[in-house]
């Protein structure tokens, strides 16, 4: 993992070493949710289907040991039976709100194509899996402005 946020390395899927360093992440709080208004694969996405409703995200995570991880688009799923919720209100309030009320970096998994899942969850009830297309992780001094 990355230590400077300029040479930041952006990951698309995982191999055993990186998910021995993201898995040690496991167990810490999250501080700092932000949902990015437009995001990268759905800007795409749009160009192809406009009418479409967005359902990935990019998505800055922050936590409480200094890491933040930069996600491109994410999938939130409430649970492993749901389909992804969509639109970026219902998934900005959703995560916000489950931040403010505390949440935690439950566990780091992978699905069947090596690609990183994070775990979030509330009182170890998990609240949301987020499939990940692509991320980045870097250290973090001081949260962005609320």
């Amino acid at each position: 993992m990355s230590n400077n946020a300029e040479d930041l390395d952006l990951y698309t899927v995982v191999d055993e070493e990186l998910y021995d360093e993201l898995a040690e992440l496991a167990g810490q709080k999250v501080v700092y949710v932000e949902v990015w208004e437009e995001s990268l694969g759905d800007l795409l996405a749009a160009a192809a289907e406009p009418e479409a409703v967005q359902d990935a995200f990019d998505i800055d995570l922050y936590l409480e040991g200094g890491i933040y991880f930069e996600l491109y688009s994410v999938l939130c799923y409430p649970d492993l039976e749901s389909e992804p919720l969509l639109g970026l209100e219902p998934v900005q309030e959703r995560l916000v709100t489950l931040a403010k009320g505390g949440l935690w970096l439950e566990e780091v998994a992978v699905d069947e194509e090596n690609g990183l899942v994070l775990v979030l969850a509330r009182q170890h009830r998990v609240q949301l899996y987020l499939v990940i297309g692509g991320w980045a992780v870097a250290e973090w001094d001081e949260l962005p402005s609320e």
